[in-house]
């Protein structure tokens, strides 16, 4: 049994400002002192601890007057009260596992609370349900004081029956037995009342029944239609999604196709601009050209012709010259013979006259022929002169096309060399580019590859981590489940003693409940649907209102209809439980409630209570012609209007103010939740032994979860280390990738511009190879056209004048010595 150990307080009405210790022993404990020493103190401390918190109880006004010297000077920095209490728990009856426990309460001059369950904070609910449990709560204290039992002693029989009955709780029990029969009482009226009009409801009801069968069958049919349609539907939109993405697929092939070919187009027609322009400026150049030396060619042809032929003439007139000067002394000689031979020949002079006239006239005519063969000497050796003029112009002609054709064989091989150089740096580039190519693929799957990887690994911590969060959950769902069981298990352990008490009372005076919870074991087999109160739910805010208007049908049970309801009754007769109430759901008539139309008023109550749609009926047939207000003073004018009406306190006024009902703090008694689970004690050590059971399971899933949970926490370490290594691996690849692809790029643009390169070589190439040709087929007509026959035909027109010259000279020379002969 739990006793306090002892009692500590500090600050504490007439206990000073130091803690003042109390130690209790097993037992009768009695306090002896004189009046005013602070006997009754220690009791009202236990009770302040323990949470109570009215001030009558504790003979005071307000809270804070527990504060020793309150109003006084005598301490400095704030004033506050303490009380601790420690209690023996060697039998578990508090359900802590420890020998003793201690509760604390706080309270500061403001009036705030604090409550300490062995030096942890905890809320005043958790210090009472825990002495509830170990029935030492505040309902369990019987504090009786100063005067009471001399009072007692002087009431007579009765008097002093009820006062202590007042002392122990029994008058608690007393109200409900009257409040009960009241219930039951009132429940008889409403029986008779369902019961006169039961036949209506019942013909209603076929009716009703008949007309929902075609509803729900119209309902099906419309719900069948529309899952056609819509399966109909889907198919069609189906087809057509797929026919537009087919369309969509071709387009941007095209398109892109389409785009592809205007870029190649656009670069060719690039190209042949920009070799249009080439070829206009290298036609410019050439026509410049052929202009510029066709011009040199003739100005020098004229030049070198003037300048052979007065040079012909020059060594015409020189050899003239040297062939007077030649013939001068032998004129002379031949002069001073004839003057010497002139006396002796004038003789012979008219003699010869005719003659030598005769010889004359054929000399004459010889010079005539001399001369006419030194004219045609001179017109040959012009001819000569201007040949050779010809062929030193044409040896300088083809001695210029030799160096440009040399030079042009020259260019021609640096080109071909060259050509061939860029041609192998074109085939090395190639080689070089498929290799790093393929090297770009190779990397490319590596990446792909490291990327699935990646992101398996991502996947798999995530999944991990899911699961070990999931797990985390389950594991602390199943240690407060475990928690919650144990300590629900060790209050019904602790509990079962009592129970049996329990059960008696509640048989004897809560018997609406007894016979609740034995009709809960048959539940579906009599056709209960449940109670009012499991049937229907409301805010924490609405519980003051819904309970005092409801205070009389919480409990009720719900049946399905009338037969049920008679059913129900027989079986209760037979088994002579006490009074109940019981609401058929089809005999519940409709309401149709017109709400007043102020606006003071929030709503129907039955607006603020929640159910499933078919207990909607219920609902309106208890809340809905109660109407929502927030004060008394509207509630109690609506209330005079006709209307019932309860505030959110939980103040209800019938209608017309006939009655009001005033719920400060009722609920749903927990004796009577405990009933409904278990009718006997056998149920509880029964619910006690699947409790255990429960515990086990749990602990043994814990454990397994735990098992799991290491086994993942080791799989994502690895998982985590793979993911370091792979995106290590993942960062050096992207580099190489990167370097790779530069190295491509740059290949290709190499390649481009060496592409280029050939092809302008090729070019210039064939452009030079055409030169050449030229020059070689030009050398060749230069050689034609001023070869050396010319020059022997020259040669041997000379020799033939020169041989008729000599000719006509030897008959000129005969003529002379004719003439000479004569003229000696």
């Amino acid at each position: 049994m739990v006793y306090i150990r002892k009692v500590e307080m500090f600050g504490f009405k007439s206990f000073p400002f130091k803690n003042t210790l109390i130690n209790f022993e097993p037992g009768l404990i009695s306090i002896s002192g004189p009046n005013g020493s602070g006997k009754s103190n220690i009791l009202d401390a236990i009770m302040f601890a323990t949470g109570e918190n009215r001030p009558s109880k504790m003979r005071v006004d307000k809270l804070k007057f527990l504060i020793h010297d309150i109003e006084g000077a005598g301490r400095r920095g704030p004033k506050m009260t303490r009380v601790s209490i420690n209690f023996d728990n060697s039998d578990r009856k508090i359900p802590i596992d420890s020998d003793s426990v201690t509760i604390t309460r706080e309270m500061d001059d403001k009036g705030e609370n604090i409550y300490y369950l062995d030096r942890k904070k905890v809320h005043r609910s958790q210090i009472l349900n825990l002495l509830e449990m170990a029935n030492a709560g505040l309902n369990h204290l019987n504090a009786i004081q100063q005067g009471t039992v001399t009072r007692i002693s002087e009431f007579n029989g009765e008097e002093k029956r009820k006062a202590i009955e007042d002392l122990i709780g029994m008058s608690y029990f007393d109200e409900k037995q009257k409040e009960a029969s009241e219930q039951l009482k009132e429940s008889d009226q409403r029986l008779q009342i369902v019961m006169a009009k039961m036949g209506e409801v019942q013909k209603r009801v076929f009716e009703l029944e008949e007309e929902r069968n075609l509803q729900l069958r119209n309902d099906l049919v419309s719900r069948e239609i529309s899952r056609f349609n819509a399966i109909e539907a889907a198919n069609k939109l189906k087809t057509i999604t797929a026919s537009k993405l087919s369309k969509e697929r071709n387009l941007h092939a095209l398109t892109s196709e389409t785009k592809k070919f205007q870029e190649e187009r656009e670069e060719i027609r690039k190209e042949h601009h920009k070799i249009d322009s080439e070829k206009k400026k290298f036609m410019d150049e050439v026509h410049s050209y052929n202009q510029s030396k066709a011009t040199i060619d003739s100005e020098l042809s004229a030049a070198i012709q003037k300048s052979e032929q007065e040079k012909s003439e020059m060594e015409t007139s020189k050899k003239r010259f040297e062939y007077i000067e030649s013939r001068l002394p032998e004129i002379k000689t031949s002069l001073e013979t004839l003057q010497q031979e002139r006396t002796s020949l004038e003789a012979n002079i008219a003699q010869l006259r005719e003659s030598i006239n005769i010889t004359h006239e054929e000399r004459r005519r010889i010079n005539e022929e001399v001369k006419a063969i030194d004219s045609d000497l001179s017109q040959v050796l012009r001819h000569q002169s201007q040949i050779t003029t010809r062929k030193l112009d044409v040896d300088q002609k083809i001695k210029g096309l030799n160096k440009k054709y040399n030079a042009g064989k020259l260019t021609l091989s640096k080109l071909e060399s060259a050509k061939i150089d860029v041609e192998n740096k074109i085939n090395l580039n190639a080689t070089k580019h498929i290799e790093y190519s393929e090297q770009t693929q190779n990397l490319n799957r590596i990446k792909s590859k490291l990327e699935y990887v990646k992101v398996n690994h991502k996947a798999s911590i995530d999944e991990l981590k899911s699961r070990i969060h999931k797990l985390d959950q389950k594991r602390e769902k199943l240690v407060k489940d475990i928690d919650d069981v144990s300590l629900i298990l060790e209050k019904a352990t602790k509990s079962s003693a009592a129970y049996e008490t329990k059960i008696r009372v509640v048989k004897g005076l809560m018997h609406e409940d007894y016979s609740i919870a034995h009709l809960k074991g048959d539940a579906d087999a009599l056709g209960i649907l449940g109670l009012v109160y499991e049937l229907l739910s409301w805010d924490k805010k609405y519980e003051r209102a819904v309970l005092a208007v409801s205070s009389d049908m919480i409990k009720a049970i719900v049946v399905r209809d009338f037969t049920t309801l008679l059913n129900l009754a027989d079986f209760i007769r037979s088994k002579k439980l006490p009074k109940i109430k019981i609401i058929p759901l089809d005999a519940i008539p409709k309401l149709n409630i017109t709400p007043p139309k102020d606006s003071k008023t929030i709503g129907p109550l039955s607006d603020f209570v929640t159910c499933e749609g078919k207990f909607s009926a219920l609902k309106i047939f208890l809340f809905g012609n109660v109407v929502l207000v927030e004060s008394r003073q509207d509630a109690i004018r609506i209330s005079k209007s006709g209307y019932r009406a309860v505030t959110i306190d939980g103040e209800f006024f019938e209608a017309k103010a006939s009655a009001v009902v005033i719920d400060i703090n009722s609920k749903i008694s927990k004796l009577t939740k405990v009933i409904s689970m278990s009718t006997s004690v056998e149920g509880l050590n029964s619910s006690i032994n699947i409790l255990k059971k429960f515990v086990q399971n749990k602990k043994h899933k814990l454990g397994r979860v735990e098992q799991v949970l290491k086994n993942y926490e080791g799989r994502i370490s690895v998982s985590e280390s793979g993911l370091a290594t792979t995106t290590n691996s993942y960062t050096d690849l992207r580099i190489k990738l990167h370097s790779a692809t530069r190295l491509v790029s740059q290949l290709s643009s190499r390649n481009s511009q060496l592409e280029k390169k050939r092809e302008h070589m090729a070019a210039e190439l064939a452009k030079q190879e055409s030169y050449v040709s030229s020059l070689e087929q030009r050398i060749m007509i230069v050689s034609d056209n001023y070869a050396e026959p010319e020059q022997s035909r020259i040669a041997h027109e000379l020799t033939r004048q020169n041989e008729k010259k000599s000719a006509i000279l030897s008959r000129q020379t005969d003529a002379v010595n004719q003439v000479k002969e004569k003229e000696s």
